[in-house]
């Protein structure tokens, strides 16, 4: 077999003075943003804190806030991750079935946020007791046993999948949801075609037709929660990035700032949060991670999730593709997910996973300025650049869709290498082929063997065998 991945295990861990109304939009932010980042200690901040409640006055007379270290606030360039889960609560028979589930990562120092779902049929071990189930599960079954656990134990699992030590979470009522989208007057969304689910549940056991025409709407609470949670529309998998579309859409309204000079607006924001969102961020924790994010814009947002594109035998592998199918007959007829590799008595076998949740965290340059990958074969033997192909496509590496005819058989190597042009050697791209295959690396001035515009080409040789 041809072996082009290491062997390696992941570690997994257990200014100036503000505008006043930029106050509103800090708590709004976070509110809304469903704390799409994370934070700094308390002594980095010192503020006045005031009774807003009680306060009757204008916005634009709220006490502004005092800052010491100022150019030190958001200096902190380790990546932040925080776990968003989106419960039922409301008029549901299970209300605790957290079927949104992302875990959000905030990197300052390449001021991007990466949204990452992780589906809800996906089949694993409940942490600390012997059972199994979907995931979307783990904290519904924990509130019955250990309430105060419940969440803990799903940020256990999740950690356990991506091989992130998450910081905080986020647990947020779908009724909350509702409410915060109807006080923004909306959120705007755009669509390149028409959507449509036929099988849309009417709450009364029973179902109705949702149908949105392709161009920007603005929807309310309602019609933003039925296209967030379609069904029968598109794939699980689509509907996880439809949900991150929902999110970054409120956080680009924000950056409306006249929606907060208005105090009525802002306290009933500040009581929907109180009453429908869970969280165990503190105001500063919340405070930073608004001071952090103020100035990004929707292009710095990264969505990702999993999908079951690369089954053994697959004719289309495409990117994300982690996931498989596996016979429903194993699991008492449930429609279930496991990753690739597991199987009925091996579930946690997350490597794959992990590395490919290092990559979005860690090296989202990758994917901000992705670069052109070209592999040639030059061996006597067939497919072997699609082989790596397919096992580097679901990482989401921009390799070119011809590898299949690009041979070398004519000339002769001694053994693979990797050539690169036109970037450095610290490149985020480069940087993460290092973590993934075992080959040896050498600059050129242009591509040697490859089209102008090719930053990297992969050469095999025999010598991998």
């Amino acid at each position: 077999m041809y072996v082009f991945f290491k062997k390696k295990k992941l570690q997994s861990k257990n200014k100036k003075s503000l505008f006043p109304y930029v106050f509103g939009l800090i708590w709004a932010g976070v509110i809304l943003f469903f704390g799409v980042v994370v934070v700094r200690a308390m002594n980095d901040i010192n503020f006045q804190v005031f009774n807003f409640e009680n306060w009757t006055g204008s916005f634009m007379n709220i006490p502004q806030l005092i800052y010491k270290n100022d150019e030190e606030v958001i200096k902190n360039e380790k990546v932040r991750y925080i776990l968003l889960t989106w419960r039922w609560g409301w008029n549901h028979d299970a209300p605790n079935l957290t079927d949104t589930i992302i875990l959000v990562g905030v990197h300052p120092k390449e001021e991007t946020i990466t949204l990452f779902s992780l589906p809800r049929d996906l089949y694993v071990e409940y942490p600390g007791i012997s059972r199994k189930g979907k995931i979307n599960q783990i904290y519904e079954t924990f509130l019955g046993l250990w309430e105060d656990i419940a969440i803990e134990r799903l940020q256990e699992k999740v950690s356990e999948i991506t091989g992130q030590e998450i910081d905080f979470y986020m647990n947020v009522d779908f009724a909350g949801f509702i409410k915060i989208v109807n006080t923004l007057w909306g959120v705007e969304v755009t669509l390149e075609e028409n959507f449509v689910d036929y099988e849309y549940p009417d709450n009364n056991l029973g179902y109705k037709t949702f149908i949105l025409k392709k161009g920007t709407w603005t929807l309310d609470g309602e019609v933003a929660l039925m296209y967030a949670r379609s069904r029968h529309s598109t794939s699980d998998f689509d509907r996880s990035l439809r949900q991150q579309v929902i999110i970054s859409s409120i956080r680009q309204k924000l950056s409306q700032l006249w929606y907060f000079k208005d105090r009525k607006t802002f306290l009933d924001l500040y009581n929907i949060f109180n009453t429908y969102v869970e969280t165990d961020m503190s105001f500063s924790d919340m405070l930073s991670l608004a001071l952090m994010i103020k100035s990004w814009d929707s292009s710095q947002t990264m969505s990702f999730n999993l999908n079951d594109s690369c089954y053994t035998g697959s004719p289309k592998c495409t990117t994300w593709g982690f996931l498989y199918v596996p016979l429903r007959e194993l699991f008492w007829g449930a429609s279930v997910l496991l990753p690739n590799g597991a199987n009925i008595n091996k579930l946690s076998n997350y490597e794959l996973i992990q590395e490919y949740t290092k990559l979005i965290y860690e090296h989202t340059e990758m994917y901000t300025k992705p670069k052109n990958i070209i592999i040639f074969n030059a061996t006597s033997s067939p497919g072997l650049a699609w082989d790596l192909a397919a096992e580097l496509r679901p990482y989401g590496f921009s390799i070119d869709e011809e590898i299949g005819t690009k041979t070398l058989r004519e000339k002769k190597f001694e053994k693979s290498i990797l050539y690169y042009n036109g970037i450095e050697e610290t490149d985020s791209t480069l940087e993460a082929l290092k973590k993934l295959i075992e080959i040896d690396m050498q600059e050129t001035e242009i591509p040697l063997y490859s089209p102008t515009g090719t930053h990297i080409e992969i050469i095999l040789a025999d010598d991998n065998f």
